[in-house]
This record gives structure tokens, C-alpha cells and sequence, in this order.
């Protein structure tokens, strides 16, 4: 090896470290520190706490999961997320009633297996206001335990490698700075309006706080010694999302609808914009399709599809990636794929003629 070369194995870790650096600063955007999907509308509770129970059926089931970088480091990022949710009793008044749901999400990436993940309980009162109930305000809230994870073994520091393959771990000043894990609890709250102003015309708009608490989830601590490594002190800032999506028929087989995400985190901003349109394909089956087109700034451009057939609901998005990150990642950017099926136990009443 020539003076002052690199080993090949820190010249290809030091690549995919400093492209990751590059990904978490370019742009500004909140994925870099907390999940995110681009089909935020199939992800109800990861997008605001007081979605819990805002639907029409028994019970819920859904997720999503998203690939992201996969053309650029061997171990892309990997975000699958589960949630159900119901709702399960009227409020004070009989038109509103009271949803519970349970949410977990599991985030890893890179040969070290960082991973975020978590799993939380949820619920939301809606009150619906008027006689007709067609709007209702939704208040609701999230809590539980989150984790932040790192497969210590597989950390390597430059002065612990004896030529360009043999690492000594033993030799590295940094061994014992790096924790396995850090386990928080967190708490989660948001409000949203939704109304029908019409027969055509439908619209909802939120806005939700994560991580209230701004607990600690350092994986650093102050080195070895007898007493093991301490951990050490990095506050999770609190994520601020605002939402909003409008629906209209055009006629009785289109629908479009319109739709924006607009989220903040330690200065860090995510502004996304999406328009959908939904085409009635077969009125009897209850079958509609989707297709759609958003737009990320500064990030990507996103092309989605779905369809909806009776109480299931599909997605499948993919982000072509127009950063700075273009050329390095061939302007490929995240994969996902999303479902979400609403149980209905009950029948519904049979009027008789008279």
C-alpha cells in the first residue's frame, strides 16, 4: 500500500458515510431525523395521532412499507409500519363517538443496522357539530415506547484497522463511545377539522405535534471504563406536520383531489404536494381507480397508483429523486407500497316498504 493510501475498506465506508452525511443535509428535509411516506394519506396514524378511529366500520387494519436508496448503499433504508384501529364508543353526545388504535413502525438502515422504531396506543375523541354532523373536529394523542438501535459490532473506527483488511477493535480510542441502544417513551397529539361543504365537495385539515416530551436517544456515551459506557445527552426535537386534503366530483365517475404536506423538525423543513384523481370503473363492485402526481421541494417528483374495491384500498408510489443526490443515486429515490382493509361486522338495516 503507498504512503498515505487508504485501505479499500475505508475508502468504500467512508463513501456511504459521506453520502449519508450529504442526504441528511441537502435539501433540509424532516426524513432525514424522524419516518416519512410519501403516500402520507395511507398512513393516518404516523400522519396525525387524531385519525384513530375516523372512518365508517368496525374495525381497521393497514400498512405501508418504503424502501428508500436502495441504488446506492447495500443496506438501503427500510421503513414497513402496521397499524389497527376502531372506533369503539359514543362520547358525551350520541353523534360523537371515541377511537383507539395501535401503531408500530420499525426504520433501519446501513451495514450496521441503525434502526428506529416503536410502538404506541392511540386514541381520539370526534365531535361532530351541527344536527347534520357533517363536520367534525377530531382531537387525539399518542403514547409509548420508542427505540433507537445499532449493531455495536459491526462499527468500525479508522484507527482500529492493521493494514486494508484486519481490524483490531481493541487498538480503537472509540471503542465503547457507541451504545446499542436507547429506549424512550413519547408522546404524540393532533387536531383535525373535516367537513362536507357539499353534494360534490369535501375537505380535512390538520395539525399534529411528535415527540412532546423531547426525550433522550443519544447512542453516544462517555467511553468504557468499569461501570460500562454512560449514555449521553441528544434531545429528539418535536416535529410540527400540518395537512390538508380536498376532495371533488367532477362528475359521477371522476374525483379529484388535491392534497398537501407541510412538515418542520429542528429547522429542517419537508414541503410535499400532491394531486390525485379517482375514476369510478365499475359502479356495482364499488371498484375506483387512482392515479396521482406530487412533488417534493428541492427533494423528488412522485408518481402513485391505487385503487379502491369496496373497504380495501391499495398504493404504490415511487420517487424519482431531482436533489443535488441526482447523480450519485441515478435519480432513484423511495419505493412503497401501502394497503388498508376497513372490517364491517354489522349489517346494515333493511327498510321495508309499506
Amino acid at each position: 500500500m503507498a504512503t498515505g493510501q487508504l485501505p479499500t475498506s475505508i475508502r468504500m465506508l467512508s463513501k456511504k458515510l459521506l453520502f449519508l452525511l450529504a442526504a441528511l443535509l441537502i435539501g433540509g428535509t424532516t426524513w432525514a431525523q424522524d419516518i416519512h411516506f410519501t403516500m402520507f394519506n395511507m398512513s393516518p396514524m404516523t400522519l396525525n395521532p387524531s385519525s384513530v378511529g375516523k372512518f365508517e366500520g368496525t374495525v381497521r387494519i393497514g400498512g405501508i412499507y418504503r424502501s428508500q436508496w436502495s441504488s446506492v448503499i447495500n443496506n438501503p433504508y427500510s421503513t414497513p409500519s402496521a397499524w389497527i384501529d376502531a372506533p369503539i364508543i359514543r362520547g358525551f353526545r350520541k353523534q360523537d363517538w371515541i377511537g383507539v388504535g395501535l401503531l408500530l413502525y420499525q426504520d433501519k438502515a446501513g451495514s450496521a443496522a441503525l434502526s428506529h422504531g416503536a410502538a404506541k396506543l392511540g386514541a381520539t375523541y370526534h365531535l361532530a357539530l351541527g344536527k347534520s354532523g357533517t363536520t367534525v373536529i377530531s382531537i387525539g394523542g399518542h403514547y409509548g415506547g420508542e427505540q433507537r438501535k445499532i449493531d455495536i459490532n459491526q462499527i468500525k473506527f479508522a484507527d482500529g484497522f492493521i493494514g486494508p483488511d484486519n481490524y483490531n477493535s481493541g487498538q480503537s480510542m472509540d471503542q465503547g463511545r457507541v451504545l446499542g441502544n436507547a429506549n424512550y417513551t413519547d408522546i404524540d397529539a393532533g387536531i383535525t377539522l373535516s367537513s362536507r361543504l357539499n353534494k360534490t365537495t369535501d375537505f380535512s385539515i390538520g395539525f399534529a405535534m411528535y415527540h412532546l416530551t423531547k426525550p433522550n436517544y443519544s447512542l453516544l456515551g462517555s467511553g468504557g471504563g468499569m461501570g460500562g459506557a454512560q449514555q449521553g445527552q441528544a434531545e429528539l426535537p418535536t416535529r410540527s406536520v400540518a395537512h390538508g386534503q380536498f376532495n371533488v366530483a367532477l362528475t359521477d365517475k371522476w374525483t379529484v383531489s388535491p392534497m398537501f404536506l407541510f412538515q418542520t423538525m429542528s429547522g429542517n423543513d419537508e414541503i410535499m404536494v400532491q394531486g390525485h384523481a379517482g375514476y369510478l370503473f365499475n359502479k356495482e363492485k364499488d371498484i375506483t381507480l387512482r392515479a396521482g402526481v406530487g412533488y417534493r421541494l428541492g427533494d423528488a417528483v412522485s408518481a402513485i397508483v391505487g385503487a379502491k374495491i369496496k373497504d380495501l384500498t391499495v398504493g404504490l408510489a415511487y420517487d424519482i429523486n431531482t436533489s443535488d443526490l441526482a447523480t450519485v443515486s441515478n435519480n432513484r429515490g423511495g419505493f412503497e407500497i401501502a394497503a388498508n382493509y376497513i372490517i364491517k361486522i354489522y349489517k346494515p338495516a333493511v327498510v321495508k316498504p309499506k
